[in-house]
């Protein structure tokens, strides 16, 4: 049974390396990352690359074999891919197929206190808060679809359409999350007095104990 040892940086990192059969700097991966719209819907800084390449090379998966320098730029080391990185690749990408992954929103840990939240901050703080929310899902939205017309331009995805697929996921978990933020925001709306209503929670809690 595959087991999830490498995060969706390191299967992408791997999935490059195997994809392009020939030694690769940091610095080329990043670019790579960048023209297939892959900081869209991963969070992956210069340093996490760069950290990744370490890793993955102390677990034996690639291997240092020389540097290059271009012009001013500081030197590159550049790796190849070792068959232990190809074996490793092909785990978790069965890995990523076959076992749905955890759904856990950051903003779930807020929702069940909003009645108490609302008595200290007001009606209209969170509702300005999810108003915005849903702005910024907005702005992902346009992302999503500047970034498929890019990836649509690039010159691999005629013989691989599937580079748009994290792009098409993406744009619909937004959608998702957008229509999500319209329920709460109605749910908000359809409270009429915060610190009544948390008074009856109270009453019928102690009542119940």
């Amino acid at each position: 049974m595959p087991k999830k040892r490498y995060t969706p940086l390191k299967t992408f990192i791997l999935g490059v390396m195997n994809t392009i059969p020939r030694p690769m700097s940091g610095y080329e991966l990043i670019s790579l990352a960048k023209e297939w719209r892959y900081d869209h819907y991963i969070k992956a800084t210069k340093a996490s690359f760069y950290y990744a390449l370490k890793n993955l090379e102390d677990d034996d998966l690639i291997k240092e074999v020389g540097s290059k320098q271009k012009g001013n730029r500081p030197e590159q080391i550049t790796y190849k891919m070792l068959n232990k990185g190809k074996h490793e690749f092909q785990e978790q990408i069965s890995y990523f197929l076959n076992y749905p992954q955890e759904m856990y929103f950051d903003i779930d840990a807020s929702t069940p206190f909003i009645i108490l939240f609302g008595m200290f901050k007001g009606k209209q703080f969170i509702l300005d808060s999810i108003d915005n929310q849903i702005k910024e899902r907005q702005k992902m939205l346009k992302i999503a679809d500047d970034g498929e017309q890019f990836v649509k331009s690039h010159f691999l995805y005629e013989l691989s359409p599937f580079y748009i697929l994290p792009l098409k996921h993406w744009r619909l978990h937004n959608e998702a999350e957008i229509k999500w933020l319209e329920l709460f925001k109605e749910m908000v709306e359809s409270i009429d007095d915060f610190k009544e209503q948390y008074n009856e929670m109270i009453k019928r809690a102690i009542t119940k104990g």
